[in-house]
């Protein structure tokens, strides 16, 4: 195995590449009695389109299909249930589905071998049938309606269709009830296939364990031992607009007690020719705190005036372009949007709020060590969002430069945006 350390967090990260394409990522703490796996492919909603394996032939898969089949991964042939087996030994356990994305993870202290054995297992044990696929359908689409009447939910996925025009970003992660519907065991073998794929697959171990005797269980585990090295298909790329697909919508839900805003700004990566992903996010990450975060004088002003009760952003690369959106509780969304745009289009920044920003920045960075949990999904949104862990992020931090950031400042256009109003539908009647 292969050992590197993540500077300035006194971590190391010991790796490791299987014949087959697995990538094995082990942390050992050595003051921790949990542990946390992660296992996760390279396959989330984002991909709907891709070539077949001698890429004469693409191939289309309904939307929603990374979601359903993180669901039909937990349906085993011999009617283990995963939940089941983990609870057995106090173990947690869950899989999501995100745009770039599947994971299936556990947490616990006890039975680690056996669990680690099991994931590995039923996560190379897919069965899908015809009846089996469709009595998930009517699970899922009911799913699917309650996420609809979800104020938070919707806001998110209608924000992301007015960012987009092309693109599969302005598609639901669940896809919708008519695009489930279409969902075939035939579509769920060819995405499976082709994407759950050690190739395109990494395991993430966190915790107390011992790296020699964990790499051993996953070099020995026979399942593994029996796949072989694959190609990753090649995905249908889109041709996206710089321009946002739509500028402002206001819409009505019954269940929305406090008006809602979304905000959202669509960045061209291409304009920061000079600045890779990573170092670009770190700044408009440091910018975006200053500006807007829990200790922002933006904040305290908008809370003063009654102008919001919660305000929350995040940010996230979706091919070339760097999105950024913000979500906020407020009974005046016009005024709160105004501020917004004002706030933008106004702000200056300080080296001393720089140099601020940097201390509180590098000293959560290190607090994150303490959880296990944490400190492996971070490297795991590295692996997901840049190709590769990040092994000094917290030095790159830490020589963030106040020149530098007023130069890539000056780059940002903040008016390619979008908002979306969501109050509640008496207000429309009244």
């Amino acid at each position: 195995m292969n050992k590197f350390a993540l500077s300035g967090i006194d971590q190391d990260v010991y790796f490791e590449k299987l014949d087959n394409g697995l990538q094995v990522y082990i942390l050992p703490f050595s003051n921790k009695s949990n542990y946390f796996v992660s296992y996760f492919t390279k396959f989330g909603s984002l991909i709907l389109d891709f070539y077949s394996e001698d890429e004469k032939k693409m191939i289309h898969v309904p939307e929603g299909i990374a979601h359903f089949l993180e669901h039909k991964m937990f349906e085993q042939k011999d009617g283990m249930d995963p939940f089941a087996f983990f609870a057995q030994s106090g173990t947690n356990c869950n899989a999501s589905t995100s745009y770039k994305a599947t994971r299936y993870y556990f947490s616990g202290t006890e039975n680690f071998e056996n669990n680690l054995n099991f994931l590995i297992n039923y996560v190379n044990s897919p069965y899908f049938t015809d009846e089996n696929v469709e009595k998930e359908k009517g699970i899922i689409c009911e799913e699917i309606n309650m996420l609809k009447d979800n104020p938070e939910w919707f806001i998110e996925e209608e924000i992301q269709r007015m960012l987009y025009k092309n693109h599969p970003f302005r598609i639901p992660i669940a896809g919708s009830c008519d695009s489930v519907k279409t969902i075939t065991k035939e579509n769920l073998y060819d995405t499976y296939n082709a994407f759950y794929n050690p190739n395109n697959m990494y395991l993430m171990i966190g915790g107390k364990v011992d790296p020699d005797a964990v790499i051993n269980v996953i070099k020995n585990n026979p399942m593994l031992k029996d796949i072989e090295k694959r190609d990753i298909p090649k995905i249908k790329t889109f041709k996206e607009p710089l321009k946002v697909f739509k500028d402002y919508e206001e819409l009505y839900l019954e269940n929305v007690s406090t008006d809602k805003l979304g905000f959202a700004i669509k960045l061209d990566v291409n304009s920061f020719e000079e600045t890779d992903r990573f170092e670009l996010s770190l700044y408009v990450g440091m910018i975006l705190n200053i500006l807007f975060g829990s200790t922002s004088i933006f904040k305290d002003l908008m809370l003063e005036r009654g102008l919001l009760t919660s305000l929350y952003l995040e940010r996230m690369y979706v091919d070339d372009f760097l999105i950024i959106e913000f979500w906020a509780e407020t009974d005046r969304p016009s005024d709160l949007i105004a501020e917004l745009h004002k706030n933008l289009a106004e702000y200056e920044i300080s080296k001393e709020e720089v140099e601020r920003c940097k201390k509180v920045w590098i000293a959560s960075e290190v607090m994150m060590t303490d959880n296990v949990e944490a400190t492996v999904s971070s490297l795991i949104n590295d692996i997901i969002e840049y190709g590769e862990i990040k092994k000094n992020r917290v030095e790159v931090i830490r020589k963030m430069d106040y020149k530098r950031l007023l130069l890539i400042k000056e780059k940002i256009d903040f008016s390619n945006s979008c908002t979306l109003i969501l109050r509640n539908k008496e207000k429309k009647d009244d």
